[in-house]
Parts: C-alpha cells; structure tokens; sequence
C-alpha cells in the first residue's frame, strides 16, 4: 500500500515502485532484451546516470513487479515503458511525475491489485505505454521463465526438435515464442546447442531469422559462438547479418572485434547498421576499429546513412565519449573528414 504522504514526496519511478512494497526487474526493450540492475536502474530514475540503451532518444523498457514477502512463484505485472530522455540522456523527469500521477489516480494505493478490464483500459491508454513487437514480448517472456525456473511454453518441445533434426517444413508449424523459450535455455540443452552450431548456416531463411533475432537477445554459449564467429564473413549476405545479430551478446570480445575489423573495408550499408544497433560494445575503447567503422559508414557516400548513425553513436553513453574524441581530431581520412563535415553543417 503506497501511504498518500510518502506519494507527495515520490520524485521517481523507483521510489513509487519501492513505496508500493514491490519487489521488481526491470529490462531495456529498445535494442536488445536485456536485464538492467535494480541499482542502476534506481540511478537513472534519479538523473544519476544517463539511460544506457537509447533509441529514438527514449528509454524503452518494461518492469516487471509484484508484491514482496510472497511465498509462491510471483505472478508479475508488467509495464512495456517508453519515456523521453532530456538532451544529456536522463530520463525525463516531468514524465515520470505524469506517468505516476496517472497510475496513483487509476490504481489507487495498490497498484499491485487485481485490474478490471476497465482500469486495464484507462492504464493502456497513457501515452507513456507501448506494445513492444512480438518477438521482444517472446525474448521477455522467455528469459523470465528461464530466471525464475517456470516451464517453457508448449511451443518448446516442437522447436527444440526441428532446431535440432531440421526437416524440409517442419519450421513453418513453430511457434515463436518456442524458439525464443529454446534460445534462452540452451546452457541447459548441449545437444541443442551442438545440433544448433551445426545446422546454423543451412537453416531456411524464416527459421535462420528468427532463430538469430531470438539469440541476440541472450548470450549464447561459447559452442555455439565459437561456431557463428566463422560465418561472420560469408558469402552470403543475409547470413552473415543472422550471423552479426545473434552474436549481439559477444560484442566486447577480442575474437568479434578482430573479425570485425578484418570485414570492415567491404562491409555494407546493412551489417554497419546493426552493429551500431547491436554490437556498439565493439567499438568502445578500440580506437582503431571505430575508426575503421566510421571511415566506412562515410566511403559509402550516403549522408542520410552517416548522419543516422553519427546521432545514435552520439546517443549512447558508451559510445558517445569515443564518436567525439575520434571526429575532432585533427588528421581525419579524407572521406571521413569531408563526411563529418557535410553532417555538422547539416546540423548547424
């Protein structure tokens, strides 16, 4: 029960979260499903520290919390969040208030109570919610009930014998959330992860695109990393952009950011995108590759391309530090200076 009092001294959602007497976790939902620490997540609450994963200049994320001092298995509540971030990163702290206002004004003094259909309706509608798209519900939903030691869904069973003895059309009777359910728990499958390691590369399209998209939300294991790492530089194209996604997980490794450096002379338009969008980890602290990176984004003579990943390098706190440090140098190559400079001019 939130006391009224404590409600009018709550500056953020962590406080409202602890003032309800919930235990919770919280995940970014914006580039890859992963978990963000209770503390550092209460350090962003606060303006602290800056959002760790922007896009689109918001935090999207979903926390996930139910009563304390239960004795069952909890069965959650869950917010899919989306919240502006001021010009330093920070989450906004006027949205949080109004977020806050509008879930105190429907909720009342438990927001850890049952919903009626028609509170759930007037929750949906703050504009501070969002439906994430299905295979981010499926990576969700499928690292909690792998956390919390929950069967996996019926879908489980169906994709962990096709992934293992792929056949001509079983893939196309797969539920997603099965694959993701199969992703999140291969430490626990060896022989999944063997058979996977082997049929990887010869998968069909759908089944090798929704097999990557489930991986890089996790970190697969080394078995099976060892095993993409090989394919990032084949042949063909979509292959290796499966092969980059699913290795989102590996991104600060030295092997991933060897090969990585090895590819970027000839690598397209698509695989820079997604390793800004997915392995940004790669590119901090190693000077050399994001200098071949941008180098490369700026060869491709596409400012509509450099520009958007200029931004989003210049967004994420990891990556922003290193960006500025490299384009302010004196002996820039060429094409990266006279792209740089067509971008802060677009700018000015």
């Amino acid at each position: 029960m939130i006391n009224v009092a404590s409600f009018m001294t709550m500056t953020n959602l962590a406080e409202l979260l602890s003032e309800s007497h919930s235990d919770y976790l919280v995940y970014d939902l914006g580039r890859r499903v992963q978990a963000i620490d209770t503390d550092t997540f209460n350090a962003i609450c606060a303006q602290q520290r800056p959002y760790p994963y922007p896009l689109q200049d918001q935090a999207w994320f979903a926390v996930v919390f139910w009563p304390k001092l239960r004795a069952e298995q909890p069965e959650p509540f869950l917010w899919f969040l989306k919240m502006p971030l001021d010009e330093r990163g920070l989450l906004d702290h006027a949205a949080q208030q109004e977020f806050m206002a509008h879930v105190i004004a429907l909720l009342g003094q438990q927001i850890t109570g049952a919903l009626t259909s028609e509170q759930e309706q007037q929750l949906q509608q703050s504009a501070y919610l969002f439906t994430p798209s299905e295979a981010k519900r499926a990576a969700i939903h499928a690292q909690l009930t792998a956390g919390w030691n929950r069967p996996p869904s019926r879908y489980f069973n169906a994709a962990l014998e096709e992934l293992q003895s792929p056949t001509e059309s079983g893939w196309q009777h797969l539920g997603l959330q099965g694959i993701h359910d199969v992703a999140a728990r291969l430490k626990q499958h060896p022989e999944s992860t063997q058979a996977i390691a082997a049929h990887f590369e010869n998968y069909p399209d759908a089944l090798q695109n929704a097999l990557a998209e489930a991986l890089e939300h996790t970190q697969p294991p080394q078995e099976l990393a060892d095993k993409l790492l090989t394919l990032v530089n084949a042949q063909q194209q979509q292959l290796r952009l499966n092969v980059l996604r699913a290795l989102a997980g590996f991104a600060n490794t030295p092997q991933l950011q060897t090969l990585l450096a090895q590819r970027m002379a000839v690598a397209t338009a698509d695989e820079l995108v997604i390793i800004v969008a997915r392995l940004w980890p790669a590119l901090c602290g190693n000077a050399e590759l994001m200098e071949a990176y941008l180098v490369r984004v700026a060869e491709l003579n596409n400012a509509a391309l450099f520009g958007g990943i200029v931004r989003d390098l210049l967004r994420l706190p990891e990556t922003r530090i290193f960006t500025l440090g490299l384009v302010q140098r004196n002996d820039l190559p060429v094409a990266l200076y006279q792209a740089w400079q067509q971008f802060i001019g677009a700018n000015s």
